[in-house]
C-alpha cells in the first residue's frame, strides 16, 4: 500500500481532495476541470487503498453530459464504495451523477432537479440528424440509470412517468426525491 506524507495531503487538499479523509470536493458547473479532478482524485484515493470508502462532496447545478459520463463511471467502476453527498443543489447532470454512488445523502435543505439535457444543434440537416441521435443515446442511458434506482424504492416504477417527469425541470426536496428512490437519505440536523 502506498504511503501519503503529509505535505502531499495539503497539497492535495488544496486542489479539493483532502487525502486523510478520503473526501472529494466536487462543486460548480460539470465540464472538463471538474471531471478531470476528480479522476485524478479518485485514482490517487484507490491507488492508495482500494478497499477504503470514498466520498464526494457536491453542490452542483450539472453540466455537460460527457464531462458528467466521465465521473458516473468512475464512480459506478471503483472498487471502493462512494458514498455521494449534495448540499445546496443536485441538479440536472448533478443528480444523474449522484445516481451512480453506493450511497447518497442530500442534505436536509437540498434541491434536486432532473430533466433531459439540452443541446446546441448544428444547422445543417445532416447535422441536426445526428444530434438527434445521440440526444436519444443519452437520454436512453440517463432514463435507465434513474429507472434503476428508482425501481430499488418502487419496483412497479413506470418508464412513462420518468418520461414525464424528464420532459420538464422537475425539482424536488431532498424527501421527495429519497421517497422516489433518486438518493438515499437526509443527513439529520
Amino acid at each position: 500500500m502506498a504511503q501519503i506524507r503529509r505535505d502531499d495531503s495539503d497539497r492535495f487538499f488544496d486542489y479539493d481532495i483532502h487525502v486523510p479523509s478520503r473526501t472529494l470536493f466536487v462543486g460548480g458547473e460539470v465540464e472538463e476541470p471538474m471531471a478531470e479532478l476528480l479522476l485524478k482524485g479518485m485514482h490517487l484515493l484507490v491507488a492508495a487503498d482500494s478497499e477504503k470508502p470514498i466520498k464526494i462532496i457536491m453542490n452542483s447545478p450539472g453540466g455537460d453530459e460527457y464531462h458528467g459520463l466521465a465521473i458516473y463511471d468512475a464512480i459506478a467502476t471503483c472498487p471502493a464504495h462512494v458514498t455521494v453527498s449534495a448540499f445546496g443543489h443536485c441538479m440536472s447532470m448533478g443528480s444523474w451523477i449522484m445516481q451512480a454512488a453506493d450511497e447518497r445523502i442530500l442534505s436536509p435543505r437540498c434541491t434536486m432537479m432532473i430533466h433531459y439535457g439540452s443541446w446546441a444543434v448544428d444547422d445543417s440537416v445532416r447535422g441536426v440528424r445526428a444530434c438527434v441521435k445521440e440526444m436519444e443515446r443519452i437520454n436512453l442511458l440517463m432514463e435507465e440509470s434513474y429507472l434503476r434506482r428508482m425501481k430499488m424504492t418502487d419496483p412497479a416504477f413506470p418508464l412513462r412517468k420518468l418520461r414525464r417527469m424528464l420532459d420538464d425541470d422537475t425539482y424536488l426536496t431532498a424527501e421527495a426525491a429519497v421517497e422516489l428512490g433518486l438518493a438515499d437519505k437526509v443527513l439529520e440536523e
